[in-house]
C-alpha cells in the first residue's frame, strides 16, 4: 500500500465534493467524447519536486502518434455518399443540408491523407519535446546519448522525427539514433492482444452494448424531412456512427468551422463515447478476461524498458530512450504497467464508464515517462507520468510519486517472470 503524501492528501480536500463523472465531462467538453481520438490536452497537473539530493539523469519514453486523419477512406467517404443521395432526392432538412456541406468538406480535406499526422499532430510532439526539456534540462545537456524508435508507420514516423527534431536543435552536439525497423516490431509493434484467440467475443459483446445504449432516431429525424426516403434508402445506424467519427476528428486538424459535435445532444455524445469506451476496454483495456494475453503482449516492450534503464545507470550516462507506436500498444502497456487510473475492472458493461475512460488515458499523442534521478551516493530513484502527469504504481513508497528503481525493477521482473 503506497503512501499518500500530506502535499497529495490536502489537494484531494480541497477538491470539490464528487468529482466530475465522466458524463459530466464530456457535457462539460463535448470533444472528450471522442475517445481515443480526443486531442491531445497536454499537462493537467503540476509536477512534485524531486527529493533533495536527486537530480534527473535519464528518461525512458514510450509515445503514441500525434493528431491524424482518419486512417480508413469509408470513414470519410461512406457518410458524405449517403447525404450526397440525400441532397440529390431533395430529402434533407437545412440541418441536414449543412451537415451534408461539412461532410463533404471533410471528405475533400481528408483525401489522400489517410492515417498521415496533421500537423497538430506535429505540434504535439514538439511542444511535448519542449516541456521535456524544460523540465530535466539536465538529461539533455552536453554529450547526451538518445535512441530513438518506431514503428514503420509514416504517421509513427513523423511523430518521432517532430519530437526528435526539438531535441537536436536544443543541443546540436546530442546524439540521436533514429530507428524504423521491423527488428524493433517485438517491442513497439508486438500485436498479440490483437490476434490471440479468445474464449468470448468482443467484437459481438461490444456490438449488443453499443446497439442497446445508442439511439440514432433523433438525430435521424432532424437531417432528413422525408421519412420515406430515411426509412427506405438510409441504413439509420450505420449513418449515426459514421456522423460521430467524422465530428469527432474534426479537433484533430483544427477544422473548428466544420465542428459538427453539437448536432449530437450531450446523452447522445455521451452514450457514443460510452459504447465506444467500452469496445476499447474488451479489445486492448484491463477487461479480465483478456489479461494473460495482454500481459504477453507487452513483456517485450517492459523487458526492454527495464533492460534500457540499467544500461543507463551502469554506464553513469545521461540521456533519453524514446519509443514511437499507436494505442493499440501503449494502451496495453499502461494496464501491464498497473499505472494509476488504467486498470479499472467492470463487472457489467453499464460500469465501464465509471473505471474505464479512453480520453484520459490514450488521447492522440498519449505517452509514458519514466523520469530516473540519482544522488551523489548513486541511489537511483524513478516516477512514472501518463500524459506528463504523475500516476502511482501498485508498490509502496515512502516517497510518492517516487520509487526507489531497484525495489520497481525487482517487482516487475518478478511479477512477470521477465
Amino acid at each position: 500500500m503506497k503512501r499518500i503524501p500530506l502535499l497529495f492528501l490536502s489537494l484531494m480536500l480541497a477538491l470539490p465534493l464528487g468529482a466530475q463523472t465522466p458524463r459530466e465531462e464530456i457535457a462539460a467538453d463535448p470533444h472528450k467524447a471522442a475517445g481515443l481520438h480526443f486531442a491531445y490536452p497536454g499537462p493537467q497537473t503540476v509536477q512534485t519536486p524531486a527529493p533533495k539530493g536527486y537530480k534527473p539523469f535519464y528518461i525512458s519514453h514510450f509515445g503514441r502518434h500525434g493528431s491524424r486523419w482518419h486512417i480508413g477512406d469509408r470513414d470519410y467517404v461512406a457518410p458524405f455518399e449517403t447525404l450526397q443521395a440525400a441532397h440529390a432526392a431533395a430529402a434533407l432538412t437545412p440541418l441536414g443540408e449543412e451537415v451534408y456541406r461539412k461532410t463533404a468538406a471533410m471528405e475533400e480535406d481528408g483525401r489522400y491523407r489517410l492515417g498521415e499526422l496533421t500537423r497538430l499532430g506535429v505540434s504535439q510532439h514538439e511542444d511535448i519535446a519542449r516541456r521535456m526539456l524544460r523540465s530535466f534540462p539536465e538529461v539533455f545537456k552536453g554529450d547526451a546519448r538518445v535512441t530513438a524508435n518506431s514503428t514503420q508507420s509514416p504517421r509513427v514516423m513523423m511523430s518521432m522525427f517532430s519530437f526528435c527534431n526539438v531535441l537536436k536543435q536544443s543541443n546540436p552536439a546530442m546524439e540521436i539514433d533514429l530507428n524504423s525497423s521491423k527488428r524493433d516490431g517485438s517491442f513497439v509493434s508486438n500485436r498479440v492482444k490483437l490476434s490471440a484467440p479468445m474464449d468470448y467475443d468482443p467484437k459481438a459483446e461490444s456490438s449488443a452494448f453499443a446497439t442497446r445504449v445508442t439511439h440514432p432516431e433523433r438525430l435521424m429525424d432532424a437531417l432528413f424531412a422525408d421519412k420515406d426516403y430515411l426509412r427506405d434508402s438510409v441504413d439509420a445506424r450505420s449513418l449515426y456512427w459514421q456522423l460521430y467519427y467524422v465530428a469527432e476528428m474534426a479537433q484533430n486538424n483544427r477544422l473548428d468551422s466544420l465542428e459538427m459535435l453539437d448536432i449530437f445532444t450531450a446523452d447522445e455524445l455521451y452514450s457514443l463515447w460510452e459504447a465506444d469506451n467500452y469496445k476499447e476496454y474488451l479489445a486492448i483495456g484491463p477487461d479480465p478476461r483478456g489479461h494473460e494475453v495482454i500481459i504477453n503482449s507487452c513483456k517485450p516492450m517492459l523487458a526492454h524498458i527495464i533492460g534500457k534503464a540499467d544500461e543507463a545507470i551502469a554506464a553513469g550516462a545521461h540521456g533519453a530512450t524514446l519509443r514511437f507506436s499507436h494505442d493499440s500498444y501503449l494502451l496495453p502497456m499502461t494496464v501491464t504497467l498497473g499505472l494509476e487510473g488504467c486498470t479499472g475492472e467492470a463487472g457489467r458493461p453499464e460500469d465501464c464508464a465509471s473505471v474505464f475512460q479512453t480520453y484520459k488515458i490514450c488521447p492522440m499523442c498519449a505517452n509514458i515517462q519514466l523520469i530516473f534521478f540519482r544522488n551523489k551516493k548513486g541511489d537511483v530513484i524513478v516516477k512514472f507520468m501518463l500524459n506528463e502527469n504523475e500516476v502511482g504504481i501498485p508498490l509502496e513508497t515512502d516517497m510518492y510519486p517516487y520509487y526507489r528503481w531497484s525495489a520497481v525493477r525487482d517487482y516487475y521482473k518478478t511479477l512477470y517472470q521477465i
